[in-house]
């Protein structure tokens, strides 16, 4: 069982590949990338912490989950649903301790211990946001979950 973290996905978002300059045609090819990229490397045991905006303005998210492998814990984002995952969550990884929540943040729990913090929210290409911050939403990770050790570890250097 893997951990994967990832966010941002924007599922029946047309609007958002132009916003963020996302490279497809459409949104019908957006989703359908998102879910093999997804599902390419998810298996059915693994969990992905989802760090918010899954879906337009809430859309059908539940008809998306049907389709995405794996165990999916979700956070809240601004483009969610009210009530739809966790607002903030601390997670351990490798004796590391890890942050998640949808806005990139100055400090967090832990920072002065070596904490790390993932946020996804700006759409920026760069995964590395800040000192011990990395950023997860697919923009960032090449429109597929990454795992959460892999994220981790690049922070925690």
């Amino acid at each position: 069982m893997t951990e994967f973290v990832t966010g941002c996905t924007h599922f029946g978002h047309a609007n958002i590949i132009k916003l963020a300059n996302r490279p497809f045609a459409d949104v019908d090819e957006m989703d359908r990338a998102l879910i093999a990229n997804w599902n390419a490397v998810v298996g059915a045991k693994d969990t992905v912490y989802h760090l918010g905006d899954f879906a337009f303005r809430g859309g059908p998210g539940e008809e998306y989950l049907k389709r995405l492998n794996g165990r999916i814990i979700r956070l809240q984002g601004n483009h969610d649903p009210n009530g739809w995952g966790r607002d903030y969550m601390r997670v351990k990884c490798n004796k590391t301790r890890a942050v998640l929540f949808h806005y990139p943040i100055e400090e967090w729990d832990g920072w002065f211990r070596g904490a790390v913090h993932l946020h996804c929210h700006t759409h920026s290409p760069n995964f590395v946001s800040g000192v011990r911050r990395g950023n997860v939403g697919v923009d960032a990770t090449g429109f597929s979950p990454l795992k959460l050790e892999e994220a981790v570890a690049r922070l925690a250097q």
